[in-house]
């Protein structure tokens, strides 16, 4: 699954959310202990693509707006992986509403190749339930 949104006020626009909600339904994506690698969508890969008006030294661990990571936490981790996704590294288009058309062009170039090579992508780490016990305790590390 590839969802494409902009960046709106550090976060994903309220219509997606709206559609999260009606299409990533408990029992069916998730319930009980069906969540993470074990959710409903487990095997399945998902792309974020993201569009921002701000330029990229602008998000970072010292950076006015602080990590991108941070603003898609809630989407990444919260909904795609916690329904069972492999989720990838996101495509980000910086400054989009500013760029020359030289430059938007590049982006599409470089949207176009990952798309292309989205096999070969490896998903983030997120949580598997292996790594914990019945109660949802941490396990010792390497039990």
């Amino acid at each position: 699954m590839i969802l494409n949104f902009p960046i709106f006020w550090f976060s994903a626009p309220a219509m997606l959310k709206v559609w999260i909600d009606r299409v990533l339904v408990s029992g069916i994506c998730y319930g009980g202990k069906r969540f993470y690698d074990q959710g409903g969508l487990a095997g399945k890969k998902a792309l974020v693509t993201v569009t921002l008006g701000g330029r990229e030294h602008m998000f970072g661990e010292e950076a006015i707006h602080g990590p991108l990571q941070d603003m898609l936490r809630p989407i990444l981790r919260g909904t795609l992986a916690y329904v069972g996704f492999d989720v990838l590294e996101p495509f980000v288009a910086w400054h989009v509403p500013y760029i020359s058309d030289e430059a938007r062009q590049q982006f599409l170039v470089d949207y176009t190749q990952r798309l292309q090579h989205l096999s070969d992508d490896l998903a983030l780490v997120f949580p598997r339930l292996s790594q914990f016990d019945g109660q949802l305790y941490p396990l010792p590390y390497g039990a």
